[in-house]
């Protein structure tokens, strides 16, 4: 399971020390102070895989900070990457400085001083955060460090499956057994590679889990094989080759997925009142004959009786 902190039951004289305290407990050791008048307050919540670590986390404007005293006095050995969900960063490393909006991202490299101030409309800033090694990025990408405090754009269909799937791992209660710390710090390399105008180089493996969570996000509207193949970086043979891998097909596995949705909205008892019709279409479905068949090929009951049985 993820593990949470909070300062919403922490009282407001305090909250900045523990602010603090659970940032440096967590990442690194840094120094934090507020930016504005808003009353620090954050949330961030977090899973361990190996040596890497994957962050959801929303705060109050704020600058974070590791100077050299703090290298030397508690040093780190990671890079960090941050996706930019809401507000805007601001990081200063190395002699370099970039202004990171939504839709961007930035490395920065923990074992060195750097600045870090959050700050944007409604006082609040979102962000996604990968903590990787430093000597396991840096053998997949060398000299990484040219990248630090330097926008990378995630606007790519790549970028933001990448991004999903890291949202999607750190909700999982079983997050370690889905990803392993060379899966993470491969995306990483991914995008740095993209960025570099280099290919992707990504695994079957890698690719299958991207692949997956791009569909399960676009379930009722997914694109031709193509089309997609040219989204990641691939030929169709090597495509449909990633599909062969687990002995299934693109199409089987998109029936699959779409089943399975189905399953779930007809579970949920603020929907049993919606029509079948209705929630097979969601899932993708061209029409109820083909999601009533679909679904009793693959659980062995139609969608109306599997909902009479939910409800009983």
């Amino acid at each position: 399971m993820p593990i949470s902190v909070s300062t919403d039951p922490i009282r407001p004289t305090e909250r900045a020390a523990y602010w603090t305290e659970a940032i440096c407990r967590s990442f690194a050791h840094v120094e934090t102070r507020p930016l504005g008048s808003a009353m620090v307050s954050g949330h961030f919540e977090f899973v361990e895989i190996g040596g890497a670590k994957l962050v959801r986390f929303d705060s109050s404007p704020q600058c974070y900070t590791r100077d050299a005293k703090l290298v030397s006095r508690a040093g780190s050995d990671e890079f960090m990457f941050d996706f930019q969900r809401r507000g805007r960063s601001s990081m200063v490393q190395a002699g370099n400085e970039g202004t990171i909006d939504p839709g961007y991202g930035v490395l920065y490299d923990a074992r060195r001083p750097f600045e870090d101030r959050l700050f944007g409309p409604g006082q609040r800033v979102e962000l996604l955060i990968a903590t990787v090694p430093a000597a396991s990025l840096l053998r997949s990408v060398p000299g990484a460090e040219r990248f630090c405090a330097r926008p990378v754009p995630l606007s790519g269909t790549m970028a933001r499956s990448i991004a999903a799937l890291f949202r999607e791992t750190i909700a999982l209660s079983d997050a370690p057994a889905q990803q392993s710390e060379s899966d993470i710090v491969a995306y990483l390399s991914a995008l740095l590679h993209l960025a570099a105008g280099a290919g992707h180089a990504l695994s079957r493996p890698d690719l299958f889990s991207l692949i997956d969570s791009h569909l399960r996000a676009n379930i009722a509207a997914i694109r031709p094989v193509p089309a997609l193949a040219a989204e990641f970086g691939i030929s169709e043979r090597t495509f449909h080759r990633i599909f062969a891998d687990r002995e299934t097909t693109f199409e089987r596995h998109v029936l699959c997925l779409r089943a399975d949705l189905f399953r779930g909205l007809l579970r949920q008892a603020s929907l049993a009142n919606v029509p079948i019709a209705r929630l097979a279409h969601q899932c993708g479905f061209a029409d109820a004959a083909h999601a009533t068949r679909t679904f009793k090929d693959r659980f062995g009951t139609t969608p109306r009786d599997f909902r009479a049985n939910v409800a009983g």
